[in-house]
């Protein structure tokens, strides 16, 4: 079971606390993904924990970006592949299991 409460993440009997405020947060079969940013939003800022509160992954992880910018929304595509969303416009397809980006989308 999976809680949310401001920068609190409780995870069955675990609670995580977040530096940021969590704004979203998506469930998957063995992870549970979450998006925090107070009013800015902040660089490496989706972060993935399995469903005993162990840290798994963060975004730049995945991306492997030299200046990582904000991330404002992730949005579950399937039950292997999460979209994050970034501040600059540009979608991510993330194999989440394999931690493999699969598609990059320019929205601008």
């Amino acid at each position: 079971m999976v809680n949310i409460n401001g920068k609190i993440l409780k995870i069955g009997e675990k609670s995580i606390e977040q530096e940021h405020t969590i704004q979203k947060y998506i469930e998957y079969l063995n992870q549970v993904i979450v998006l925090i940013y107070d009013d800015a939003v902040i660089a490496n800022n989706v972060i993935s924990y399995d469903k005993e509160g162990h840290e798994l992954w963060k975004i730049n992880d995945i991306l492997n970006v030299k200046r990582p910018t904000g991330n404002v929304d992730i949005e579950k595509e399937s039950e292997k592949v999460l979209i994050v969303c970034s501040s600059l416009g540009i979608k991510y397809k993330i194999e989440i299991e394999k931690k493999e980006l699969i598609e990059k989308i320019f929205l601008r």
